[in-house]
């Protein structure tokens, strides 16, 4: 299994483990886990593997550990980059803190919030809501598809992605939908009231997305939003 996006809410137990219940599970380590750009490969209980690889002088069957370790290094990977591996260590740690459970909890509220005001203002979310991090906005019945949307959001600052929807009529480079997450904004300290205003500035450049004097107007809103939330609370000596 790949939980890239939801391990951090996996970590946080908001989500169920899949290590009991696969040989080989991937995940990046940034997204919901909150660290750096990179990416960990988990065996949970190790045991021969199941594709009958066989170490080359001993004719024995190999662990799944083996398998991955021999494929990875020196084929496709060498050099360790200490500072990444620090910056993860750090991350880690994090995630075994009480208040990184509590960021998952309110990272699942604030993409409820979402949804829900997603649906009030006449959208169609793919699955009618969401169970984690994400949303997925069909943008079929707005006559939009995902460039238009994702083009304009970006010009007013708000970033999302274009993605495809099922039976989606447009090709992967247009797509119907824009996919959104709630992560970064709920580190900000965004909680359900400000991502309800999220949507309605999103629903506002949507509304009218060539018009150069609405996106300015929302970006506007956007960069006091920002202001009011910092990446950083700096404290001058």
């Amino acid at each position: 299994m790949d939980m890239a996006h939801t391990a951090g809410l996996i970590a946080a137990k908001e989500l169920n483990d899949p290590l009991p219940y696969s040989d080989v599970v991937t995940t990046t380590t940034h997204k919901t886990l909150r660290g750096p750009r990179g990416g960990m490969i988990l065996v949970g209980k190790d045991h021969e593997n199941r594709l009958g690889v066989v170490a080359p002088k001993s004719g024995r069957v190999k662990n799944i550990s083996e398998v991955l370790d021999s494929a990875i290094f020196p084929g496709s990977q060498g050099g360790p980059l200490m500072h990444v591996i620090a910056a993860k260590a750090v991350a880690f740690g994090e995630a075994l803190q009480p208040d990184f459970i509590q960021y998952q909890k309110q990272v699942k509220l604030n993409a409820k919030k979402m949804a829900e005001s997603f649906i009030d203002s006449g959208y169609n979310l793919v699955s009618g809501g969401t169970d984690n991090h994400l949303i997925l906005v069909d943008l079929r019945n707005k006559d939009l598809n995902g460039k238009i949307a994702e083009e304009a959001l970006d010009k007013a600052g708000i970033t999302v992605n274009k993605n495809m929807v099922p039976f989606d009529t447009e090709s992967p480079f247009v797509t119907s939908g824009i996919r959104i997450g709630t992560p970064a904004l709920t580190t900000r300290g965004f909680k359900e009231e400000e991502f309800a205003e999220v949507v309605r500035l999103i629903d506002k450049v949507l509304q009218k997305p060539t018009d150069e004097s609405n996106l300015s107007d929302v970006k506007n809103s956007v960069q006091e939003m920002c202001r009011a939330y910092p990446l950083y609370n700096f404290t001058t000596v």
